[in-house]
């Protein structure tokens, strides 16, 4: 516990970190241009429907939204400041002068079509949920009303008012994602259905702009000089390069790469290469279980698994690995509304398990023969569980099933399966028990508990509970608070939809001298890039 309370003081004292040295303002440090990978071709820059990682990447560079989050993930103005209703309903924007790509000024008439074009059932975005705090933003997206009762209006060219359906104090955090971002009305309609697909048919508002893109082998941006801000940008350009990198440490030290990804074993090499590493603890390791499975959706089943298993075997076998026992279902990097770290030594979760000495292995057989029956089962089918083909993960997946056989008597078969094929089969429910890592789709650890609500589209366990559904509508509206997300956590752990096992760490890597780059944790989560590089610099 000490030594990921350790991890959360180093890692989340503030949401995002931030590598900037004192000069980084220096003129000297500006005007350079930047090479990032992407792991493949963006399908689509078009902020309201694109959701692949690289497109939301470039997407967050090109466009700007009404806010975006600085590097505590707190809303800061961005296209537009803001104010707020005495009731909290009511947000009025303000634009600043602005223009996009090709001179015309931005309006408040291209943020209202964006978000109409992002709820509208016919543009079928699976980001349309995003925007559904707003005044008949759902009843829209489902068809039960018209899009004139949308609670988005434009009071003139530079002023746009949004009404929600009740007060949401993360309001404004959420604005700063990719489908609150604007749509030209006039070029969209001119694109004959190509908006996205190719450099003619982008138009975007943000710091930088579209130059090149060859596809399946790079995209060039170069900075916005019509941005309103454009005086704080410091790249002149970035090239992304299409396609997985085979040895970034290389790429990083011979100056072909200024940031990347790099994997656990790389990070002795990239120490020797002196390249800048960035932990980021947002990632969890879980024993996934498939809720829509046969003899899988009671949570009373469910907690006779966890129940069973060898707790000081397992964190033996993780420790000794160099991994961190898990203690919740949000990971260290996840934050409150505002940057400060949820969790905490007081509101940390153990499991009971009969290896943990809490519960004894005759309460888990009582709790599972009370889930087969509630079921209407009198045996428990047989299950595979999959795992990673590498030598760690096919040992924990023998000392789980081990501990089944052990203490409730099941014998259960392991399929080991390369880290890609084992990803795609939780991702798409294709299997009954998984040992798979998974990371939030958000930068708060609202939003990570918000992924096991029957709406969410990223609910890997498949998991569906009325209770928790009303439990995560009450921490997402009105005053958001601890208590409420921890209130929430422990209803989870109640209803053991999976099992989080321990903590993973990821690395970036910089080159040695880049500085005023902020690494985002989560992907970037709902804000859609990893890298913050408005600020980057680095010497001739």
């Amino acid at each position: 516990m000490q030594r990921f309370l350790r991890a959360v003081a180093v890692l989340t004292a503030a949401l995002l970190l931030v590598l900037c040295l004192p000069s980084c303002q220096d003129k000297t440090l500006a005007g350079r241009s930047f090479y990032f990978p992407l792991d493949a071709e963006p399908r689509q820059l078009d902020p309201q429907v694109s959701t692949d990682r690289s497109s939301m990447t470039v997407a967050a560079a090109l466009f700007e939204g009404l806010t975006r989050l600085d590097e505590n993930g707190k809303a800061v103005p961005a296209a537009a400041q803001w104010t707020v209703s005495e009731d909290r309903m009511t947000y009025t924007f303000t634009l600043r002068e602005s223009q996009w790509s090709n001179g015309e000024p931005v309006t408040a008439d291209d943020f209202l079509f964006g978000i109409q074009r992002a709820v509208q059932p016919s543009t079928r975005s699976s980001l349309a949920s995003q925007l559904f705090d707003i005044v008949g933003a759902e009843d829209i997206n489902e068809g039960r009303a018209e899009l004139s009762s949308l609670g988005v209006r434009v009071q003139d060219y530079r002023t746009l008012i949004i009404t929600l359906r009740e007060p949401n104090d993360a309001f404004p955090e959420r604005v700063a994602s990719t489908p609150f971002m604007p749509c030209n009305r006039a070029f969209f309609e001119s694109t004959g259905g190509k908006y996205g697909l190719e450099k003619d048919y982008v138009l975007t508002n943000g710091p930088f702009m579209l130059s090149r893109w060859s596809h399946g082998e790079y995209l060039v941006i170069k900075k916005h000089e019509g941005y309103h801000d454009q005086e704080s940008i410091l790249p002149a350009a970035v090239r992304y390069v299409i396609g997985q990198v085979e040895d970034p440490v290389t790429s990083l030290a011979e100056g072909n790469l200024d940031a990347a990804e790099i994997s656990p074993s790389q990070v002795e090499a990239a120490r020797e290469e002196n390249l800048q590493l960035i932990p980021l603890e947002d990632t969890i390791s879980y024993l996934w279980m498939n809720n829509t499975a046969k003899g899988l959706t009671k949570e009373e089943t469910r907690r006779a698994l966890r129940e069973a298993l060898q707790w000081d075997a397992l964190t033996a076998l993780i420790g000794e690995a160099g991994y961190t026992v898990a203690t919740g279902y949000t990971a260290p990097a996840a934050v409150l509304h505002g940057g400060e770290p949820y969790r905490t030594e007081a509101n940390g979760l153990v499991p009971e398990t009969v290896g943990g000495g809490t519960v004894t292995a005759a309460q888990a057989q009582q709790h599972l023969a009370e889930g087969m029956a509630a079921e209407g089962l009198t045996t428990l089918p047989k299950m595979t569980l999959l795992c990673a083909d590498d030598e760690f993960s096919q040992n924990l997946a023998r000392y789980i099933l081990q501990s089944w056989q052990k203490n409730l008597g099941l014998y259960f078969t392991m399929e080991a399966l390369p880290e890609a094929e084992l990803e795609t089969r939780v991702r798409v429910g294709n299997y009954e028990l998984a040992l798979c890592a998974s990371q939030a789709e958000g930068l708060t650890a609202l939003e990570a508990l918000g992924e096991y609500a029957s709406s969410s589209t990223h609910n890997l366990a498949r998991f569906s509970d009325a209770d928790y559904d009303v439990l995560y509508e009450s921490a997402r509206t009105g005053d958001m608070t601890r208590e409420k997300l921890e209130r929430l956590e422990a209803a989870l752990q109640e209803a053991c939809p999976c099992v989080p096992l321990f903590f993973k760490t990821r690395y970036f890597a910089l080159a040695e001298e880049v500085s005023g780059m902020v690494i985002r944790p989560f992907g970037g989560g709902a804000f859609g890039a990893e890298i913050d590089f408005r600020g980057a610099g680095k010497p001739e």
